[in-house]
């Protein structure tokens, strides 16, 4: 297993799954305060209806008791300058006779209300003043008993226009919702500046783990003040990682120790064995089988325990490279050589043009030995391997095509881990123990290159290796 230096994982991915804490942030404090505002705003509203309503039913039981006490003291056939006295442009009074019910005395400029007074629901109202929607506006009614010393006289009738009043209660409603939403955009901007400038800590936290990653330096506070939470945060990860970071350091440590001392054990107990083969005549052809086998792996484990080495060096940076100009066509045959001397397998090389790369010719020539071994073992003998190489303006590409398997896309990014193998039923059951792809990976970013891979499943695998041009095949040519 490798321990990661640093801490690799997004702040931003700690949470619900793929949610931005400042986006959740906004949207909650926004939604409180949309709550807030509008029960605020909606309660204002129906406040400011409720007032005009009460407002208009007082004043019209107002006007109504005097009217109707200024008609009880005055001869029924003299209502009407009385009601002519109270009418106003937006006040309309009517006086009935109780006798005939003749109507005695109307007024008041409520166009065209006198035609429609049979139509009006008098019998549904009472004293009390009632607003009803008659014709579009809103029209307060009320229905008074005109008296004398309790003898009922007659009924007065006024009818208040009150739809202006409406209307510019409707417009100042309007109004204030439009400014509750201005004021809430403003809101949720100022918030999320705030969440944000808040959040700086975390994020540049997130960059310098990013950063750290494979380094030796444990996760540190940011220069500015921050919080006390993200202070203690901070605090907990350096501790986890200075922890993984001791346990990293002794797991590399008893690795190499141990492949070093078993190395030269099983260098020892190989030496003996070939010799025994050599000199064995008198061995019987199961004894010879079976030294065979054991050589063969013994030589197996040797190369085996080759490989964790050279990986301990190459993640502690201690493997020395010899960089300078080589050219990749002379690699790429002579690693096809040592891979496949008797050429039983088909491999294909479209290499139009002479590739110079800057690069360490024995360790290039390894990479490629290993991603062609890879490419034999997961695709069957009769499929043909194709090895592309050119050049753009700043690397030297080589790119292995097989038909085999191929790996499933959420696996592309673990091949490359030591030790990693795709499940074994979608390919074949034999092979190494998943050292090959990790070195090739730790031996190409040693030389500042890149490797990737492009895979489907049955389709076969790309393995694409990038390495620096040489300096003088970069220069432009004058």
């Amino acid at each position: 297993m490798r321990i990661r230096h640093g801490i690799s994982p997004s702040f931003k991915q700690i949470g619900l799954e793929r949610t931005s804490l400042q986006l959740r942030l906004t949207v909650g404090i926004t939604t409180i305060a949309l709550l807030g505002i509008g029960s605020i705003g909606t309660w204002t509203a129906w406040q400011m209806r409720k007032m005009l309503v009460v407002d208009h039913k007082e004043t019209m039981a107002t006007v109504a008791t005097h009217v109707s006490q200024r008609l009880a003291k005055t001869d029924p056939d003299a209502w009407q300058p009385v009601l002519d006295e109270w009418a106003s442009p937006n006040l309309w009074l009517a006086a009935k006779r109780f006798e005939d019910g003749k109507v005695l005395a109307r007024s008041g400029p409520l166009v065209d209300f006198a035609a429609k007074m049979p139509a009006i629901p008098w019998a549904q109202t009472s004293s009390k003043p009632t607003v009803q929607r008659i014709d579009g506006r809103q029209i307060v009614l009320c229905r008074k008993p005109v008296t004398r010393t309790g003898q009922l006289l007659g009924e007065l009738y006024l009818a208040r226009d009150v739809t202006h009043d409406y209307n510019v209660l409707s417009t100042l409603i309007n109004t204030l919702l439009f400014a509750t939403l201005l004021a809430l955009a403003v809101i949720a901007g100022l918030i999320a500046m705030y969440i944000r400038r808040s959040l700086r800590p975390l994020r540049q936290m997130n960059q310098m783990a990013s950063a750290q990653v494979g380094k030796p330096q444990p996760l540190s506070l940011p220069a500015q003040p921050v919080p006390v939470e993200v202070e203690g945060f901070v605090q907990a990860m350096s501790s986890l990682y200075n922890q993984l970071s001791e346990t990293g350091e002794r797991q590399r440590q008893f690795t190499n120790s141990l492949s070093h001392e078993l190395r030269t054990s099983l260098s020892l107990i190989q030496g003996y064995v070939q010799s025994t083969l050599r000199r064995g005549d008198n061995l019987t052809p199961a004894q010879r089988e079976a030294l065979e086998i054991a050589a063969s792996e013994t030589h197996r484990m040797i190369h085996l325990l080759k490989d964790l080495l050279d990986l301990g060096r190459m993640n502690s940076g201690k493997l020395e490279l010899c960089l300078k100009p080589i050219s990749l066509n002379s690699v790429v045959e002579s690693a096809i050589e040592l891979v496949d001397p008797e050429q039983q397998r088909l491999i294909e090389v479209e290499a139009p043009a002479p590739v110079v790369a800057h690069a360490d010719m024995a360790q290039i020539s390894r990479v490629l030995m290993h991603l062609l071994k890879n490419a034999m073992q997961y695709s069957k003998p009769d499929q043909p391997i194709q090895l592309k190489l050119y050049q753009t303006s700043v690397w030297a590409v080589l790119q292995i095509r097989d038909y085999g398997c191929g790996i499933p896309a959420s696996e592309h990014s673990s091949i490359f881990d030591p030790f990693y193998r795709v499940e074994a039923s979608r390919c074949r059951s034999t092979g190494g123990i998943g050292l090959g792809l990790a070195i090739v990976k730790a031996l190409v970013e040693g030389m500042a290159g890149k490797v990737g891979v492009e895979s489907t499943p049955g389709d076969g695998s790309t393995f694409t290796v990038k390495l620096p041009l040489a300096p003088e095949v970069n220069q432009p040519k004058s």
